[in-house]
């Protein structure tokens, strides 16, 4: 009797069980999802003027807007001829809508002289190299009136007449171009200029800005030069409010 009890309860027995395994199962905690490694976003690449020529117009652009300007005109080999031979070797100072205010190291034969001038309009003054002190200077006596230099680069880059890259242009890094140089465009800058004569220029432009950094222009472009006369400009401070004014009522 016993026995048949236990058969019949045997089965049930075996349901109760695979039940509660069943549950146990059911109830363990799911393996937590790991996520997927996120990737750093890549920052665009700064973009890239497609032609030389673009980037010499964004150049000219970036220089007539800026309004004012730190300009340097330097020399690696040779100098720039002035009225009534002075050589100029280094000419430094601030450019405006007003005018400039330099300073202007030169030789004068063997004598070095180092003058400060003032240009508003067609007024001059320049500094006395002897003593020091301001003097008015008549305009056709002004032996550096002829610099504009705001005309002149933009004339250097408006003449470079086949802008080409000198080294392809990398995101992030100034843009480099060359192109050869008429003396023509370099009145400006120079005064008197051999009016055939061709040059070389070089610039470097800011890949953000577009301002003209610098250029080096090689060749004989005035009577005095050698074909290995390099100038150097340099332009910075791009839009600073520079105070010009006369130095002497």
């Amino acid at each position: 009797m016993r026995g048949q009890r236990f058969s019949v309860f045997l089965p049930s027995l075996v349901f109760v069980l695979c039940l509660a395994s069943v549950m146990g199962c059911s109830s363990a905690p799911e393996p937590t999802a790991t996520p997927l490694p996120t990737s750093t976003p890549i920052p665009s690449p700064t973009p890239i003027p497609i032609t030389p020529e673009e980037v010499v117009a964004n150049a000219v652009t970036a220089l007539t807007e800026s309004g004012s300007v730190w300009f340097v005109l330097d020399h690696e080999n040779g100098f720039t001829e002035a009225l009534g031979g002075l050589q100029l070797q280094r000419v430094e100072g601030a450019i405006n809508e007003v005018g400039m205010s330099i300073t202007a190291e030169a030789n004068l034969g063997r004598i070095y002289i180092e003058v400060d001038a003032v240009l508003i309009g067609l007024d001059t003054w320049l500094t006395n190299p002897l003593t020091g002190e301001w003097e008015p200077l008549p305009n056709e006596e002004n032996p550096i009136g002829f610099i504009q230099p705001i005309a002149a680069v933009r004339d250097v880059l408006e003449g470079l007449s086949d802008p080409q890259f000198i080294e392809q242009p990398i995101p992030g890094n100034d843009l480099l171009i060359t192109s050869p140089l008429q003396a023509e465009v370099m009145k400006s800058l120079l005064g008197d200029i051999k009016p055939e004569a061709m040059g070389l220029g070089e610039v470097t432009i800011d890949h953000q800005t577009f301002q003209l950094k610098s250029a080096r222009i090689t060749g004989a472009l005035q009577v005095l030069d050698t074909d290995e006369t390099v100038r150097i400009i340099a332009m910075s401070r791009y839009g600073e409010e520079f105070v010009i004014e006369p130095p002497i009522e």
